[in-house]
């Protein structure tokens, strides 16, 4: 699917989309006996028409010496609309198996927290007149907090309700004279990959004792 609208792109970065345009799902009926590539790609290739797909996720089962898939695997999408016609095609057919098909929703306080970086601000005020001036200026979003400053740039996160949406109407805005450039950086409740788990080594084969008559 080559719809890209909400998508924010550049360079290698990740994708930060909106929220309204972000989801995910949970998919069952795989063979679970398959190797994850193939099963990761029949899936990829199963769910492609729902949106642009930016993460396939099958988590490997521990109980298994994490040598067979779990039954739930984790997809998610950038598009508009792609969850509901994901959900379409519940019970559909892959490889001669039926999928089933369920959302996975984000918290409905997803949007309300944003990670943003600041540039164009007087670089001649102090860091705590910084925090100060940019507080002010973002309270009609949210508050500021987690402030900090590197390389001539400002970075905080910012809570509010749906600030990850809306803070970007403060792009040129102006600030003491100055205009600022705000963007995005992330939007740590709106993931678009699966959490990987921690792949634990299994135990060592010890070498069999010797037998005794």
């Amino acid at each position: 699917m080559d719809d890209d609208k909400g998508l924010k792109r550049k360079g290698r970065e990740r994708i930060i989309p909106k929220f309204s345009d972000a989801g995910r799902i949970i998919v069952t009926g795989y063979d679970t006996g398959l190797p994850l590539d193939d099963v990761a790609t029949a899936l990829k290739n199963h769910f492609s028409r729902c949106g642009m797909i930016t993460d396939v996720s099958i988590p490997l089962d521990s109980a298994k010496n994490y040598k067979i898939l779990q039954r739930c695997g984790y997809i998610y999408f950038v598009g508009e609309g792609a969850v509901d016609k994901a959900l379409q095609l519940n019970g559909s057919d892959m490889g001669g198996r039926n999928v089933s098909v369920e959302a996975y929703p984000y918290d409905e306080d997803a949007n309300d927290m944003v990670l943003v970086r600041v540039e164009g601000y007087d670089t001649s005020l102090s860091k705590t007149d910084l925090k100060t001036a940019l507080s002010d200026h973002f309270s009609s979003y949210g508050y500021l907090k987690e402030f900090y400053i590197i390389e001539g740039s400002a970075g905080a996160m910012i809570y509010g309700k749906d600030v990850a949406d809306k803070v970007t109407e403060l792009n040129g805005s102006h600030m003491g004279g100055h205009k600022l450039a705000v963007r995005v950086t992330a939007k740590p409740r709106i993931p678009t990959v699966h959490r990987r788990q921690h792949r634990q080594r299994p135990p060592p084969t010890l070498p069999a004792l010797p037998e005794y008559q």
